[in-house]
């Protein structure tokens, strides 16, 4: 399986900590990490994840971002 990842930079120290679990746990499966694209913030998420879908060496997308209650 190839996948992509797409991660927020909102929240980076909650993020950065869910991109390198999702790095991880994707090795432990087998799966293959074509890219990682990082997305200014979460509503960025679903426009990033249409391109990469369209992609050939693509079959899946992984979103990652953390939205924390009262933190803006």
């Amino acid at each position: 399986m190839r996948l992509a990842i797409v991660v927020s930079e909102f929240n980076h120290d909650v993020t950065y900590l869910m991109l390198q679990r999702a790095l991880s746990h994707a090795k432990f499966l087998g799966a293959t990490v074509t890219y990682v694209v990082r997305a200014p913030g979460a509503y960025d998420i679903p426009l990033l994840v249409e391109k990469l879908l369209r992609k050939n060496d693509v079959d899946a997308v992984v979103a990652l971002g953390a939205i924390i209650t009262g933190a803006t």
